[in-house]
């Protein structure tokens, strides 16, 4: 039989004409091709998962398709790929499943580069309800991992497929030829190790993959596979929230308990998984009242903190610098350096009142950045519902005027100075036009740009994650040191 995705797609239409009209080929597993086909008898997609024709002969391969499909078949529920029949035509070993119109989980990851957390305890949830359900029937997955978390179209349901390498508890977790069944970046402890699996292994999976799609990252990187599985027996999985600090504390804990290297120390199975997922979703999605209280008074404060800005930038530090330039009278300079320092410090004070009434109520900074990271999460969200991810034409021509009206005024600038001096008049004012055009581009650009942004959020975000939050947390003596910040409660849902 011909190994020619072609050929084969040919025969497979020959074989299967009375029942599927064969539309191409979609997807390639490890031992199999997956066409999208029309069931014609009910009219409905399907997805046709066939055996390889390069394996069609060899019985470990048959076998081991025959039982994956025999396993998907036995699997009925609402986040599981339903298998409809498994059937072999002229050599063709093939069965027929739900086709999922939408995309992968590790698509949508490649698209974002990471997900809110209220997108990822969904889709965690939903996966770990599906797993569950095959743990109470014996079968362990075995191979959770983005590629196989189908995420619907519409709905954004998630349905787990491909139980390829799915056994009961008691098999094995090696082929025959000693290789370690699952993919590297996803697998257990106890399955590179040859120990006995149990549902807790998908649960430690299911923690890499909720891990990767909050951080952005694996928990472990690694030059080749051998390294990524040495790496998951003997070193501990980074805690989430060090990584990721927008990652609220009590998912950065549910992931990290998954994460354990004994199954012993992990959820005593998915359900304990799901339950824990949705009691801190229920105690609520909203941040504690005091960094509320934080964020409602930023807020309130945009428009003060603009002005005070243009007091310090067009008032209070050029007349410092006129005063060292332009005059040697040491008082003058004194009221210069005085009013400088007085607004300097003032800001400082009034920050530092802020953070010290923050944490006073019982919170810190790793908090503060959540709630601020899943404010502007919410907002983007939102923003892009209305306005779109990227910029429509208007904006994208705007921002073209503004850069063509750039170009043709330096361009004029340098020709009114090194053209003839008769067109020198003409280009100062062809380019003074084209500055005042280009700015006005600019302006409207950036207009568009911020109705669909959230640039003041976005700053707020950068400055209390980054070195200046840091620093003013540290100087009022407040980051949280040993058990003082274990003892505080943090309050489920501060990012949304």
């Amino acid at each position: 039989m011909s190994t020619n995705p072609d050929a084969t797609l040919e025969a497979l239409r020959t074989a299967l004409t009375a029942r599927y009209d064969i539309a191409g080929l979609i997807g390639r597993g490890g031992h199999g091709l997956v066409f999208l086909a029309r069931e014609l008898r009910l009219d409905r997609p399907v997805a046709l998962k066939v055996l390889s024709p390069a394996r069609a002969f060899d019985a470990e391969a048959r076998d081991r398709f025959l039982r994956e499909a025999s396993i998907a078949a036995r699997l009925s529920h609402p986040h599981i790929v339903p298998v409809f029949a498994v059937d072999e035509a002229d050599r063709f070993m093939f069965y027929a499943m739900a086709y999922v119109e939408g995309e992968t989980l590790a698509d949508r990851l490649r698209r974002h580069g990471r997900l809110p957390p209220a997108e990822v305890v969904r889709v965690l949830s939903q996966t770990a309800s599906a797993l569950a359900y095959a743990h109470a029937r014996g079968i362990v997955h075995r191979d959770v991992k983005p590629e196989n978390i189908l995420l619907e179209r519409g709905s954004d349901r998630v349905l787990v497929t491909d139980f390829g390498i799915a056994r009961a508890t008691s098999d094995a977790n090696t082929d025959p030829g000693g290789r370690v069944r699952g993919t590297a970046a996803f697998i257990s402890p106890e399955q590179v190790t040859g120990l006995p699996v149990d549902g807790r292994a998908d649960l430690y999976a299911l923690g890499v993959v909720g891990f990767y799609a909050l951080a952005g990252r694996l928990p472990f990187t690694t030059r080749d596979d051998q390294e990524m599985l040495a790496r998951h027996v003997a070193e501990p999985a980074p805690r989430l929230d060090a990584v990721a600090p927008w990652v609220p504390a009590w998912l950065a804990d549910a992931i990290a308990r998954c994460l354990e290297k004994t199954p012993a120390a992990r959820f005593a199975d998915a359900e304990a998984f799901v339950r824990a997922l949705g009691a801190e979703e229920r105690r609520g999605t909203v941040a504690p009242l005091a960094i509320r209280a934080f964020l409602t008074e930023s807020s309130h404060l945009s428009a003060l903190a603009l002005a005070y800005g243009a007091l310090l930038g067009v008032v209070a530090l050029p007349a410092a610098a006129a005063a060292f330039l332009w005059s040697d009278d040491p008082i003058l300079r004194g009221i210069a350096v005085g009013g400088l320092a007085t607004l300097l410090v003032g800001a400082l004070g009034f920050a530092l009142r802020r953070v010290r009434r923050l944490v006073a109520a019982g919170h810190h900074r790793e908090e503060l950045v959540a709630a601020l990271a899943a404010s502007l999460e919410r907002r983007r969200e939102e923003l892009a519902f209305v306005y779109g991810e990227r910029g429509g034409r208007v904006e994208r021509l705007f921002r073209g005027v503004a850069y063509l009206g750039v170009v043709t005024s330096v361009g004029a600038a340098v020709g009114s100075v090194a053209g003839p001096p008769q067109l020198a008049r003409s280009l100062e004012l062809s380019g003074a036009a084209a500055a005042g055009v280009a700015l006005l581009a600019a302006v409207a650009a950036r207009a568009r740009t911020e109705r669909r942004t959230d640039p003041k959020a976005e700053r707020r975000l950068r400055f209390w994650r980054g070195a200046p939050g840091r620093w003013l947390f540290g100087l009022a003596g407040i980051e949280p040191r040993g058990s003082a910040a274990d003892d505080r409660h943090v309050t489920p849902g501060a990012t949304g």
